[in-house]
């Protein structure tokens, strides 16, 4: 991976937070284990004609990937951080991209049953000019992925 440019301005990172009626422990386990269940791979996939799965291995350096009908699988990136069940980050990188980006997911809980998730994607500037407007595009699509999220969790 080649070194960020120093100079490269800061790109403002895509910030969403929802609240889900559920312990962290379960949040941290729905996002993470169950992301298959509740990741839009009808819009949000690499390729929405072929995908059936996606897969976030539990460990660092574990694999973020999706799998097609035809058995044929994608990597997505790789995780960063397992921290369960705080924090989970994983590198995301696009098949256009010639770096990754990062994507850390930060569990809070507010109640017993109430818990606050905050996610971050950030690194845009690895991406050079094309960074800003990489970000723009994502920062229209996770609001739907995080409800999705919400929905499938119990939004608060």
């Amino acid at each position: 991976m080649t070194p960020p440019d120093p100079s490269a301005p800061i790109i403002e990172p895509v910030r969403m937070t929802v609240r889900v009626r559920r312990n962290i422990e379960d949040a941290f386990d729905i996002f993470t284990r169950d992301i298959g269940s509740w990741w839009p791979l009808d819009r949000f996939s690499f390729d929405t004609e072929r995908s059936r799965e996606l897969h976030l291995e539990p460990f660092e350096g574990g694999r973020f990937y999706e799998r097609y009908r035809d058995g044929v699988e994608h990597d997505n990136g790789r995780v960063l951080r397992w921290e369960p069940p705080r924090l989970v980050a994983y590198a995301w990188r696009h098949d256009d991209w010639s770096e990754a980006t990062e994507v850390e997911v930060k569990f809070i809980a507010e109640q017993p049953k109430l818990t606050r998730v905050e996610l971050e994607h950030r690194a845009w500037e690895r991406l050079g000019v094309e960074g800003a407007n990489w970000r723009d595009m994502y920062n229209n699509g996770w609001p739907t992925v995080i409800r999705c999220f919400a929905s499938f969790a119990g939004v608060a």
